[in-house]
């Protein structure tokens, strides 16, 4: 098959693991393409290393686009000027003749990005592929996202000290795609927190989009593992499908950080460790964090259940290759 993978939006230039977002995905196909010779592949906008390129030839001449949505959602909920929608938008109509009859894969990372969102806000129900399939990290074993905590592992930091009680490095999910409430919870509990900071209750940094002042709006995690390491807990929410979960929870734990989860987060148990670390309240959030300061003890408990059930590097590389496999085939 000929075969392109295509960064839609963003150039993408992969050099190293923990500075993009999904380059899980992006490992996971280079490992693909090693193992699979007999197909052809090339690049749109998109390179493993340096020099990725907008040629609307490669998309064209192909017969499978890949598209890795790299935070797809938040173009269409508000969250960006519309000067710098409409600017990106504009490159993808660019593409929309090409995208007709062929097969296409998503990858997707967030439970807001599928199939309907593309097809009628990326695509602007203006694209009639052959096929449409979709790849999610939660197709995985305990996430796609777990491959984080290997690649954390891995990566030399100087030994720091814990001194701030609360980090959280993600984006306000308070709209969907069309820019409709979406009843998610993060703001009201975030704005919470910070501000039992602003009375001297706990201390706390905060790195993403959000409506207030942060830390900063966006910075690479191979950036933020420091902040990581300098901090006790974190807290983790999901949207949309509770049963699913997320790689703040993996990252967390890689930098010793405890995982504690809001309400019904992978309401499965397939990551949580113990019904401790649910909270239901901004006292559970409080009394948590003065507890995990006073001993090391969910901590361990709750990484050695990590741990004991994660996946290897190479078996989520073999995973990921079935899987794209029988996307191929479909």
């Amino acid at each position: 098959m000929k075969i392109c993978f295509a960064s839609l939006r963003k150039k993408i230039n992969h050099t190293d693991v923990l500075e993009h977002g999904m380059d899980v995905f992006y490992e996971s196909f280079r490992y693909y393409v090693k193992n699979n010779p007999q197909h052809q592949y090339s690049y749109y906008n998109f390179a493993f290393g340096k020099g990725a390129e907008r040629d609307k030839s490669v998309i064209k001449e192909a017969e499978v686009i890949i598209f890795p949505a790299v935070q797809e959602f938040i173009y269409f909920a508000n969250a960006m000027h519309p000067r710098d929608v409409e600017k990106s938008q504009s490159m993808i109509r660019e593409t929309y003749e090409y995208l007709n009859d062929k097969q296409i894969i998503l990858l997707t990372q967030d439970r807001g990005v599928d199939e309907k969102m593309v097809m009628n806000y990326t695509f602007e129900g203006k694209v009639k592929p052959k096929s449409f399939q979709v790849i999610d990290e939660m197709d995985f074993s305990l996430g796609l996202h777990g491959l984080k905590y290997h690649y954390i592992q891995k990566d030399f930091r100087m030994p720091t000290t814990k001194h701030t009680d609360f980090i959280y490095w993600g984006s306000d999910k308070s709209k969907v795609a069309g820019g409709e409430k979406s009843k998610d919870e993060r703001l009201d509990i975030i704005k919470s927190i910070q501000t039992l900071e602003k009375i001297d209750m706990l201390s706390t940094i905060i790195i993403g989009r959000w409506p207030f002042k942060v830390k900063d709006k966006w910075m690479p995690l191979k950036k933020t593992l420091g902040y990581l390491d300098q901090s006790h807990t974190t807290l983790c929410f999901n949207w949309i499908d509770q049963k699913a979960v997320t790689g703040r929870y993996h990252e967390a734990l890689a930098c010793n950080v405890v995982p504690l989860v809001w309400k019904n987060y992978d309401s499965t148990n397939i990551l949580v460790a113990d019904k401790w670390q649910r909270c239901f309240t901004i006292k559970d959030i409080y009394d948590k964090i003065e507890e995990v300061k006073k001993s090391d003890m969910w901590l361990k408990k709750i990484k050695q259940n990590l741990i004991d059930k994660l996946p290897t590097e190479k078996q989520y590389y073999e995973e990921f290759e079935k899987i794209l496999n029988d996307r191929i085939k479909r």
